[in-house]
């Protein structure tokens, strides 16, 4: 017979692995090889609508999952358009090589779906049990202190009707998200190369046609603290003004993702900005 505290340890171990099982079938996921461009654009595809659909069902609560939606949107633009120059061999025309664009393309979907396994199943986990649930996987060991303090904030806001604390939770988050999970995947030993990509990627913000280094010039997006001071101060404040001002609109983009419908319009359209050599997205 199992003793009820090996009952309880047995319950901590898996929580996760539960939670992560569903998380993997929202986007038809099977842990292994990322598989071939085609495959992690699809998957793409569902990790935006996941979050979209999160973010739909409490507005009021799941603002990383809203301005998370957007921004893998924008990581499926990235995707496609370095497919694109690839395929065409037009890299020179922001001066890259082959080697680099596929290099972008590779840590694109890497990061991707690195977030979306770190993070979603937390969604689930919080829809489902609320903060017990979370608190659960906390003593498990499962989730980190500071994603725990964020999603007692969350709740704590929830609770009280605050929607600074709210705010204030997946701001939590999002730092976790970037500190820990992207800097490693994405950015570190890559220094060299988002420097050179840091005045062509805009923010995933609708309306917002600002990249890093418009916003403090010379900056590298590989940098965290430069690329976390660009997110808090301009891009945050943005998705904030849009939740708050603009809900109609939101729900509506984020609903065409739920339905089917791709994260960005194809075929891309191509525009050389009027400053620079740049080339943004459409």
């Amino acid at each position: 017979m199992i003793s009820p505290h090996a009952a309880h340890a047995i319950h901590s171990t898996d929580l996760r692995d539960r939670w992560q099982a569903r998380a993997n079938r929202r986007i038809e996921y099977n842990p292994g090889p990322l598989g071939g461009h085609a495959a992690v654009v699809r998957r793409n595809e569902f990790v935006t609508a996941a979050y979209a659909e999160m973010y739909l069902r409490n507005p009021a609560i799941y603002k990383w999952a809203g301005m998370a939606a957007l921004t893998s949107a924008a990581v499926g633009r990235g995707m496609y358009m370095t497919h694109y120059l690839h395929q065409s061999r037009l890299s020179t025309a922001i001066n890259l090589f082959g080697r680099e664009v596929a290099a972008i393309a590779d840590t694109l979907g890497v990061g991707n779906l690195a977030v979306f396994h770190d993070i979603y199943w937390q969604h689930m986990a919080y829809e489902s049990g609320g903060l017990p649930e979370i608190r659960r996987a906390f003593r498990a060991g499962q989730v980190p202190r500071a994603v725990y303090h964020a999603w007692r904030q969350i709740d704590d806001g929830r609770r009280t009707g605050t929607p600074a604390l709210v705010w204030a939770g997946n701001r939590g988050l999002l730092h976790y998200e970037q500190r820990t999970i992207l800097q490693p995947a994405v950015y570190d030993g890559n220094e060299r190369l988002w420097r050179r990509m840091s005045g062509w990627v805009l923010s995933p913000i609708p309306g917002q046609l600002e990249t890093i280094d418009d916003f403090e010039p010379g900056a590298n997006m590989a940098v965290f603290e430069q690329r976390w001071r660009w997110i808090e101060t301009s891009m945050l404040p943005r998705w904030h003004a849009l939740d708050a001002e603009q809900p109609a609109r939101v729900a509506e983009q984020l609903q065409g993702w739920l339905i089917g419908g791709p994260p960005f319009p194809m075929p891309m359209r191509l525009k050389r900005r009027v400053l620079g050599r740049k080339l943004a997205l459409a």
